[in-house]
Parts: C-alpha cells; sequence; structure tokens
C-alpha cells in the first residue's frame, strides 16, 4: 500500500493535467489492487474464516504415533491460532491408499471423498498430477523456503512440468549396518578392518574371509561357513552402482545389463555368493541378523528399530550384540552417492483457503525442530538442511532407541558429502525390478548349487573357474526384462 501512495504521489507531481488523463488507469489499478487484496483476505484461514483438512498416511507404529502427536500439536496451536483443523486417516498400505486416491479422483461410484492432503510416493502422485488433481505446491512457497529444504528431496517432487507436486516430509537412505560384537571377533583373528567395509570389492573380499574363518572353526564338517553380507534391496544396490559409476540402469525401458558398470557390480555380488559369503535371500536381511546369519547388511535408514540389541543362535543359545551404523559403501573408483526413499506430501486442488491452509501446516511440520521429532522415531532423515546440521550439532530431541540416533547421525555425516540419488518413475519401473532380483538370485542360487557339487572332486579355485566361466555374459544374454 506504502508503494501504491507513492505512485500516486509521483503522478500528483507531474501534474494535476498527467493525473486527469490517467484517471480511468489508476481506477483499474485501484480496483485491481483492491482485489488481489479482496481475495487475500478471503483465502486466509482464521478463526473468523475456520478450515478443517484431512490426511491420509500409511504410517505405522512410531512413526504412526509420532505423526498422530505433531498434527494434535499443530490444531492445538499454530492451528488453533488460524482457525486450522487437521483431522488423520491412517491407510492400511500404499496399495490401498493409491487405490482410493485414484478412485477418489475419478469420482468412482462409492469413492470416498478425496483428502486434502495425502502422504504418497512419487508413482501415483504422477498419476494424480497428470489429472489435474494436485496443487503445485511452487504456488504456495517462496523460493526462498524451498531452498532450505535438501535440494535432492525437493527434486523427487517435481514431476509433471517441473511443478512441485509432492513436498518432502522425512526421507530414507541406505546404509551399512554392522554387528559390532561379532566383527570384532573375525577382525581379531583375521586382520579384516573396519576401512575394508567402505567398499563393495572390499565388502566382497571380507565376506568371502569369513565364510573361510567360520569353516574352519568347524573342520569336521566341510563348507558350512556363515555368510557375511546381504544387500537388503539387491536391485537398489545394482542401480546405486551405476550411479556411482557415473551409469544409468535403465535404458529406456529396458536394463542396461550390457553396459561396462554392471561386470564391476556383478563382480561384487556373484563371486562371494557363490563361494558363500554373501547370502541369497528374499526378505529383509534384519531376520538374518536377527539370528547372527549376517554380520553386515546394507539396508535402509528407516530400518533402524527393527536391528535386535541380541541375537538367537541355530543352537537356541543367546548372545547380547552392538549393531552400529556405517556410510553406505561406494565401488572403487566411484563417486559418493546413495538411494533416496520416502513419501511425500501432495495437496488436492479444492478452495484457495483450504490449499493456503495446508501449506501453513507443512511449513510448520518441515520445521526443523518438529520435523526431527518426527523423524527422531524411526532413523528417517530430515528434510531440510537446517535439521542435518542440529544433528551433527548434537542437538537432537530425546531418543529411546541406541540404533535409532546412529542412523540420525549416520545420514547426516553422508549428507555432507553423499549425493541422494531418487530412482525414475515410469511404467513398468516394479516389474524391471522384481524381474532382476528374481533371475539373478535364481542364477546364482543354481551356480552355488554347481560350485558346492564341483568341491566334492576337486579344489575351491578349479570349482569356482568352471562354474563362473561365461557365467556374465550367459545371465545376460538369458535375461528377460
Amino acid at each position: 500500500m506504502k508503494t501504491f501512495i507513492a505512485f500516486l504521489q509521483i503522478v500528483y507531481r507531474r501534474g494535476r493535467r498527467r493525473l486527469m488523463g490517467c484517471a480511468f488507469c489508476l481506477l483499474m489499478v485501484v480496483g485491481l489492487l483492491l482485489s488481489s487484496s479482496g481475495c487475500s483476505d478471503d483465502a486466509k484461514p482464521s478463526k473468523h474464516n475456520p478450515v478443517k483438512l484431512t490426511i491420509w498416511h500409511t504410517y505405522v507404529e512410531g512413526m504412526r504415533d509420532s505423526f498422530d502427536k505433531l498434527v494434535d500439536e499443530f490444531n492445538a496451536t499454530i492451528g488453533e491460532e488460524n482457525g486450522i483443523t487437521v483431522k488423520v486417516t491412517a491407510i492400511a498400505n500404499a496399495p490401498v491408499i493409491n487405490e482410493q486416491l485414484l478412485a477418489a479422483a475419478n469420482r468412482d461410484p462409492g469413492a470416498p471423498e478425496m483428502p486434502d492432503m495425502a502422504v504418497v510416493y512419487p508413482k501415483v502422485a504422477v498419476t494424480l498430477a497428470t489429472q489435474g488433481a494436485l496443487v503445485d505446491l511452487d504456488e504456495q512457497f517462496s523460493e526462498k523456503e524451498l531452498d532450505e529444504f535438501v535440494p535432492q528431496f525437493v527434486e523427487e517432487g517435481r514431476l509433471e512440468s517441473d511443478a512441485l507436486y509432492l513436498l518432502p516430509i522425512a526421507k530414507s537412505t541406505e546404509v551399512l549396518y554392522l554387528n559390532r560384537t561379532l566383527f570384532e571377533r573375525f577382525s581379531e583373528a583375521t586382520g579384516v578392518g573396519e576401512a575394508s567395509l567402505a567398499t563393495f570389492e572390499g565388502l566382497a573380499e571380507a565376506s568371502m574371509r569369513y565364510y573361510d574363518w567360520t569353516d574352519a572353526q568347524t573342520p569336521e564338517v566341510p563348507n558350512d561357513g556363515k555368510a557375511f553380507y546381504y544387500p537388503d534391496g539387491l536391485f537398489n544396490a545394482a542401480m546405486i552402482g551405476y550411479r556411482q559409476l557415473d551409469g544409468d540402469i535403465v535404458d529406456g525401458n529396458r536394463l542396461a545389463l550390457a553396459a561396462p558398470q554392471f561386470e564391476q557390480i556383478w563382480n561384487s555380488y556373484f563371486t562371494p555368493a557363490v563361494k558363500g559369503g554373501v547370502a541369497i535371500y528374499n526378505d529383509y536381511g534384519n531376520y538374518l541378523a536377527a539370528t547372527g546369519d549376517i554380520v553386515c547388511c546394507s539396508s535402509t535408514s528407516a530400518g533402524a528399530s527393527f536391528y535386535p540389541t541380541s541375537v538367537t543362535y541355530a543352537d537356541n543359545t543367546k548372545e547380547d550384540v552392538v549393531f552400529d551404523i556405517l556410510p553406505y559403501p561406494v565401488f572403487e573408483g566411484g563417486q559418493k552417492v546413495a538411494f533416496q526413499r520416502g513419501g511425500g506430501v501432495c495437496v488436492a486442488k479444492s478452495t484457495p483457503t483450504k490449499e493456503r491452509a495446508a501449506a501453513m501446516f507443512l511449513k510448520w511440520f518441515t520445521a526443523p525442530d518438529c520435523n526431527l521429532h518426527f523423524t527422531a522415531e524411526t532413523g528417517y532423515m530430515p528434510v531440510q538442511t537446517a535439521a542435518f546440521k542440529d544433528v551433527l550439532d548434537g542437538k537432537l530431541p530425546p531418543i529411546e532407541t541406541p540404533i535409532v540416533k546412529k542412523a540420525l547421525v549416520a545420514t547426516a555425516n553422508m549428507s555432507k558429502d553423499y549425493q541422494f540419488y531418487f530412482p525414475p518413475v515410469f511404467d513398468g519401473f516394479d516389474e524391471l525390478q522384481t524381474g532382476f532380483v528374481e533371475q539373478i538370485q535364481q542364477w546364482v542360487r543354481t551356480k552355488r548349487d554347481e560350485y558346492l557339487s564341483q568341491l566334492e572332486s576337486t579344489n575351491p579355485q578349479t570349482a569356482y573357474e568352471n562354474v563362473s566361466e561365461d557365467a556374465l555374459s550367459e545371465f545376460i544374454d538369458q535375461y528377460q526384462p
């Protein structure tokens, strides 16, 4: 308004004639300003202009409780001051929430009413954005406000025409979980140090040495060594390996298995898996960790609370253990890149008041102090750079589970020099991922069985050479994405 008054003063000083000549223009400017001001006031939620918002999510256990508590806090503070009430609905799982959101957006018969906000993954957000059902959050967040976020986290939410349809509220990456208790015994006996675990090649070598070391402890039972490592999310390990080695696992809508990066990735997995040092398994690695069947596992930081404080061995003996969390390994010669995953919040198109109220809630929720209270329950990463700095400075909320605190500290340290990579979004990507894991595991199991069979008549080196010859090229030839 001060600017407008100054404008009038300037015009007046230039003479009445000019002022009269511009009368019509001035009236139009005044009308537009008043109209704009009126719209802004009408759209602003307040106690005199209250608004109720709904939000859907699929969080479970501690994450759900933390989310609900924070929403209650918002309703009792900022929400109360501004006439905003947020109601939370927990949905069973991602497939259910996706189905219900798409039905609501399509206005299918019997479909629920579209929520004002929903926590979803990019795949479903793309579909909703294409249908014109979502708000471009660039209209609600200033460039300065978005600069507060980790850049890659925001970038993942830019889905259609670079519009921001998904705001990050919590992210996970992958780290290396290490059973410190078992590793120290192995390290003391063999000299294998923690530095070996910084690369996938070092992990492969440590895995084979661990298998031999455990096998030698029962000389009367041949080939009963234990696995050392398990990549929880085998496709993720391959995909990130490509990025670390400056490549892409996807070429069009197919996997680029003929690319030179794949051979380096293959060697780090195939060789130790065939020789027994890497577990061939198709479930979460924390189950193997709970029985002492692996020493370390690369897996999501959001799973920290599922790693045990004790292991129960096959003979039913139990031992207290300590798990530590190390940065995600990097392929030799590669860049520090780690996986980025986690849902964001999309805002449904509705009324200016609701859309503005939703933005107010999200700005409050993603602020460092609030966001850290949310993420500290599980090991998820906060989404703003200031929150990572708070973690590194030791400014943490109370955290009951030590390994969750370790996860936050590990991911905060990774944020300083790792790039976070998010996977592509296109139809058929999930099928590519599933098919790759199924076929490579089947192939490696077959070669492992052949290797064990040959050990009955030949030495380990010859047996491995026999089963590994042309194994990579044969796998690529027979692979059907």
